[in-house]
């Protein structure tokens, strides 16, 4: 797993050693980024379920002007946040949370993101209540993206009306969600 273009291109990503992540395989991960490449620029993104924080990675190696990596597993975080030190990465927040209670943080002080990924364990209903919370709590900015992988097999029939793209990888569907 590697970043795959931008100021940090080629640089290999330490994954946790946690069975439960799965990190988006390099060849998905090339084509979303294809596909969101303009958004990146001066964004605000927020990696929620980050795991090894690939995708956020990939985002400030592309010029965000600022990323939020939350996952509820200390260990990830830890990996991550000393991979973003060795690369002297900046604009940045690392937050140990139940992505519920992110949400409810951000809600609170009113941020909003520009780019959401949501990569939660795949036999969870948590993609689906943390899409509703988004959007209800109003943090995804008026021209956001909010960018879901999950099986493809999925019914995803609740956001029909939100998706504006949709991508499938094998077993893999990304949806391109919009307020």
């Amino acid at each position: 797993m590697r970043i795959i273009a931008g100021k940090y291109r080629g640089v290999s990503i330490p994954s946790p050693k946690e069975e439960i992540v799965k990190p988006t395989l390099d060849r998905i991960k090339e084509n979303i980024f294809n596909i969101i490449q303009f958004l990146i620029p001066d964004s605000i993104c927020l990696d929620l379920f980050c795991g090894s924080g690939a995708l956020g990675l990939e985002c400030l190696s592309r010029g965000a002007k600022e990323v939020e990596f939350v996952d509820n597993n200390k260990n990830n975080l830890l990996v991550l946040k000393n991979f973003l030190d060795k690369l002297k990465a900046e604009n940045f927040f690392l937050r140990t949370s139940d992505y519920y209670e992110a949400l409810k943080n951000y809600k609170e002080s009113n941020k909003k993101f520009d780019l959401i990924f949501i990569d939660p364990p795949y036999n969870s209903d948590l993609a689906e209540i943390a899409i509703q919370k988004i959007l209800r709590f109003n943090i995804l900015s008026e021209n956001g993206t909010i960018v879901w992988e999950h099986p493809a097999s999925y019914d995803n029939i609740k956001f029909k009306s939100k998706i504006k793209d949709s991508r499938i990888y094998g077993k893999v569907q990304i949806d391109f969600l919009s307020k």
